[in-house]
């Protein structure tokens, strides 16, 4: 056993002489976080982290995420005193529908690859867009017109108005006006209020369509008032904005619902008739964008009107 003890010691003192080593290099390294230590894990600092030591922490902002911006609705005015003709794009949804399922649907959808080679067409063929109060504006001899545009009008609220529609309005830097059934609002397949408020937010019209979509022609003096009033009061409460933009439900109007549009302080209303004069800012007809339109018959259509 005493053969062994000298190894034992030897032992014993080579561990506290590498303890002692261990513990003195830790007291030179500083804790990372501490004034003046050198920034990185093991006081390890990457050659772009030499920083004035008194400085506040690096704060690193989150990776950017890309969004649109707002678009402005402007365009090239006419020269004074001329009026070029505005056609009206009347659009409802934008889906896919099978025609053999739903013949009515499928009439009354784009599809978005329909929606967005009209709009490339549109823009290569150098036509601009106008919201309807200013094309209201212009119709009234209260703005300017547009040398070249169309107006975009999508109906009712349906929720693909925000899914499908507006990233391909942004897409193309086209502007809408969106017609707004206040009482369908956040119904099943309708937009809320907060995808409204995002359109608005991105730079598009918000109108109004009435509070329920009935046939305006068949109701009285008050319901009629009613339906049209109260519809954009509500509209404009919830989205902080005027509401001046106002669409027949089904297109259904008459002198009496057009006085009443006109009193109840909009500045203009859209009908369905296909055709007809734009003088009067009340009556104004639209184009009907349906599915079975081959993108052909769509440039042939507006081109007729704005060569």
């Amino acid at each position: 056993m005493k053969n062994w003890l000298p190894l034992l010691l030897g032992l014993i003192l080579a561990a506290g002489l590498i303890l002692a080593s261990a513990r003195d290099r830790e007291a030179r390294l500083a804790p990372v976080g501490a004034i003046g230590a050198p920034a990185g894990i093991g006081g390890y600092a990457p050659p772009d982290a030499t920083r004035n030591p008194l400085a506040p922490p690096i704060s690193r902002p989150a990776p950017a995420v890309p969004t649109l911006m707002p678009l402005s609705g402007a365009f090239t005015p006419a020269p004074p005193g001329q009026r070029p003709y505005i056609p009206i794009l009347m659009y409802h949804y934008v889906r896919y529908v099978d025609p053999g399922a739903d013949p009515l649907g499928y009439n009354l959808s784009v599809t978005p690859e329909q929606l967005g080679a009209q709009l490339a067409w549109l823009r290569a063929a150098g036509y601009e867009s106008i919201r309807m109060d200013a094309a209201a504006a212009c119709i009234r001899g209260m703005g300017p017109c547009p040398v070249r545009a169309v107006a975009l009008t999508f109906d009712d609220g349906y929720m693909d108005a925000f899914t499908a529609a507006l990233p391909l309005l942004q897409q193309h830097g086209y502007v809408a006006t969106f017609y707004i059934v206040s009482g369908f609002v956040g119904q099943p397949g309708y937009m809320g209020w907060g995808e409204i408020r995002a359109l608005r937010d991105a730079g598009m019209e918000i109108g109004a369509h009435s509070v329920t979509h009935p046939d305006l022609t068949s109701l009285g003096l008050d319901d009629i008032r009613a339906q049209v009033a109260q519809s954009g009061a509500t509209i404009a409460a919830e989205i902080g904005a005027p509401v001046v933009s106002f669409c027949y439900p089904g297109g259904r109007f008459n002198d009496t619902v057009a006085a009443v549009a006109s009193e109840s302080g909009y500045t203009s209303a859209t009908t369905t008739l296909p055709d007809g004069p734009q003088e009067n800012p009340f009556t104004l007809p639209r184009l009907r964008v349906s599915g079975d339109l081959t993108q052909e018959g769509f440039q042939w259509m507006v081109a007729a009107y704005l060569p």
